[in-house]
């Protein structure tokens, strides 16, 4: 690497090691294809930290996508109101939780309360904390995602496309599934996936069908919020950093609590032969490969939940 190493030591004083490497950079610019067009028009950043305002304003500068910011809830209430009387309203609020006078929760509330209906912009939460401390609290109150800080290049990307890309979900989805049969309006199903676009595909159908969708993207988040939670049923993916999916399932199951009890259906790409083997034995109840078809998801339901 043409660097240099060298040491410094004296008999009872310690050494010093230096070392020096001539490091260049590798990519100026994220590997990041842009979309031809940007996913949306207009976003409100809410943060009291400065130095997270300027990250976000330059991570969606480079999406392209026009960004104003403050630093409390009551400048961005006012902000909001006045980009809805002059007819360009935000298509979405990136939020922190935790800020001085009003926090994100609070602030979400009343943004629920001021903008009525289907004109609602969609709600982004930010929190350098756990997120299941707040998730379900965040659920009742309408945010539709969760993402943890440091925020990443990446992640804050494939949230984008999950939530606006309308292409995708018009070609992927809605022709595929058709016409889907709204069969509850009672019952809440926890779906765990790390790939935000199976996530999105799975929680539409399963939202069609009336059901509430708990969103969770790996093993840990599952076991730490579920006794917080009461899902009829919970599709596991099997593939996930930090918990994959049978060990999680192993969990639940030696859990001393009814959660252990709701029925477990693997949701994976995994097809090889023994792969449904390993999820019974982890204490799945079944399996259904992806890409999945609505008539596989219909049968499962059928079969494990009793429809209300």
């Amino acid at each position: 690497m043409n660097g240099t190493l060298t040491v410094e030591s004296e008999a009872g004083m310690g050494s010093l090691f230096s070392l020096l490497l001539p490091l260049e950079v590798a990519n100026e610019q994220p590997e990041i294809q842009l979309q031809p067009k940007p996913l949306l028009k207009k976003v409100l950043v809410v943060d009291d930290n400065l130095t997270n305002l300027h990250l976000m304003e330059e991570t969606l500068g480079y999406f392209q996508i026009y960004c104003e910011t403050t630093t409390n809830g009551q400048e961005a209430l006012l902000k909001i109101e006045s980009a809805r009387l002059n007819g360009q309203p935000f298509d979405l609020i990136i939020t922190d939780h935790h800020m001085p006078g009003m926090d994100g929760i609070n602030l979400v509330k009343e943004i629920k309360e001021s903008i009525p209906g289907a004109s609602q912009p969609v709600i982004l939460m930010l929190s350098s904390l756990e997120k299941n401390l707040y998730q379900h609290e965040a659920d009742k109150t309408g945010i539709n995602k969760f993402i943890s800080k440091p925020v990443k290049l990446h992640e804050l990307n494939s949230t984008l496309l999950s939530l606006f890309e309308k292409n995708m979900q018009n070609d992927s989805l809605h022709p595929s599934f058709g016409s889907i049969e709204k069969i509850t309006q009672a019952a809440s199903i926890m779906v765990v996936d790390d790939d935000p676009i199976n996530m999105m595909l799975i929680s539409e159908v399963l939202k069609r069908m009336g059901f509430d969708v708990i969103q969770m993207q790996n093993g840990k988040e599952v076991i730490d919020a579920l006794p917080h939670y009461d899902p009829v049923l919970i599709f596991m993916d099997v593939n996930m950093p930090e918990m994959d999916g049978y060990t999680t399932t192993r969990i639940i199951r030696k859990m001393q609590t009814v959660q252990s009890r709701i029925p477990i259906i693997a949701l994976t790409a995994d097809a090889m032969k023994g792969d449904k083997e390993r999820c019974l034995e982890a204490g799945m109840n079944n399996y259904v490969s992806k890409p999945f078809k609505l008539d596989e998801i219909e049968s499962v339901l059928k079969e494990y939940i009793l429809m209300v």
